[in-house]
């Protein structure tokens, strides 16, 4: 049974646990919701300037204000290079998709698969 002291209920140790561990689970879930929404969110972005965009390859960074994104290419499904940092032709308004990713990497620092570091070119 509950105590309580001055209208206030007070929790055993075991319950309180039980309900801090339940709490940390439900933060856990909603950044991982989160940053799937802003990786969404990026994804659209990146295919209004690619319609056949299928892979974005990204460099993620940690500075002083948190995680930073910058592009590096774009790939249709069959692996056909669609943009390429090394190309000379910018990106327009990359920030529309880098702000995301960079979210999505500040809710859930898990959020993206790490792949090999060599880019096809």
């Amino acid at each position: 049974m509950a105590n309580t002291t001055t209208g206030y209920l007070l929790l055993s140790d075991a319950a309180r646990g039980e309900t801090l561990a339940a709490a940390g689970q439900q933060a856990q879930r909603a950044a991982a919701h989160c940053a799937q929404l802003h990786t969404a969110q990026a994804g659209i972005a990146a295919r209004n300037v690619f319609p056949h965009l299928a892979r974005l390859v990204f460099r993620l960074t940690d500075d002083v204000t948190g995680p930073s994104a910058t592009l590096v290419a774009a790939y249709t499904g069959g692996g056909r290079r669609l943009w390429h940092i090394d190309a000379g032709d910018e990106w327009p308004d990359e920030s529309l998709i880098t702000d995301h990713l960079a979210a999505a990497a500040h809710w859930d620092e898990h959020a993206f698969t790490t792949l090999d570091t060599e880019l096809r070119r």
